[in-house]
């Protein structure tokens, strides 16, 4: 039987290596995309014969959910994680599986249910659109760049540093208080970001700030990974027009370097603004994600 303990803070150090592995570019195989829902999900973890296990609860039901095995012989993790199933008595569910993940699952287990879960999805982009943002399909968002240079012409873009840490955290304080929601996920977003702020050299994220009449007005924190930028935080003050057009533009020309040539920017949650939103930045893939069901 697999061995799992509650995933904490103190364990990126530990794990930080497995997620680096990764041949996917789901947001789900990062330190982000694990350890800032860790507590939402009560995400738990196992270690055994090179590989990293993870294991979740869905909020409401309390049904238990696995991630593909990370690292090691991936035909032996999953057959042990199927084991563990079996001895504990449930169903082997595989959440967030990615498509490089799906035909080995379906090789092992012929008769597996596969679910598609559209909000799931990660939006990607190539990393060249959203520095230059050149054509007729960016005109928009560069309207409302031009603008925010017109309005505030001393604006600055910096990369989030020690030197600068408590004035992020003052404008996320302010962004929390004024977008206040009575919901649970708005709730453990709110703490994760703070957690994150001030755990900045713990997470290694690397992140950036818009600046404009002496202020934040927007920000953005992720993580790069293979060729890969992903952006876990994003804010901006609204009252700003265009704010959160620079910041993605800034962000992107800051962080996407060397052999980052994507960006992927998370899923939607079914929101149907955020959707809108996402795919006016015109992704380059959706990147679906399966629930697998192995009774």
């Amino acid at each position: 039987m697999l061995e799992f303990q509650p995933l904490t803070l103190q364990d990126i150090t530990v794990l930080r290596p497995y997620f680096h592995k990764q041949p996917s570019r789901i947001c789900d195989s990062t330190v982000g995309g694990t350890f800032l829902w860790r507590d939402y999900f009560r995400t738990a973890y196992a270690q055994a014969e090179g590989s990293l296990f993870l294991r979740s609860e869905m909020p409401g039901s309390g049904e238990i959910i696995y991630s593909v095995p990370m690292e090691g012989d991936e035909t032996l993790a999953l057959r042990r994680l199927k084991e563990h199933c079996d001895g504990e008595g449930h169903p082997m569910t595989l959440s967030t599986v990615s498509a490089e993940d799906l035909p080995l699952i379906r090789s092992l287990w012929p008769d597996a249910r596969v679910e598609t879960i559209p909000e799931w999805a990660d939006y990607l982009y190539e990393a060249e659109d959203l520095k230059e943002l050149a054509g007729k399909k960016y005109a928009a968002q560069r309207n409302h760049i031009s603008r925010f240079n017109r309005l505030y012409p001393d604006w600055s873009f910096t990369p989030i540093t020690p030197a600068n840490l408590e004035a992020v955290q003052e404008f996320f304080a302010w962004f929390a208080q004024v977008h206040d929601k009575d919901s649970d996920t708005f709730r453990e977003d709110e703490r994760k970001v703070s957690e994150v702020l001030n755990n900045f050299d713990l997470y290694g994220f690397t992140g950036g700030a818009v600046w404009a009449e002496g202020r934040i007005v927007a920000m953005s924190l992720g993580e790069r990974q293979g060729d890969t930028l992903y952006v876990h935080i994003e804010k901006a003050d609204i009252r700003y027009h265009g704010a959160y057009q620079m910041i993605v533009q800034q962000f992107a020309r800051y962080a996407c370097t060397g052999e980052i040539r994507y960006i992927n920017r998370e899923d939607d949650a079914g929101d149907e603004g955020l959707r809108k939103s996402k795919l006016a930045w015109r992704p380059c893939q959706l990147l679906d994600k399966y629930l697998v069901h192995i009774d």
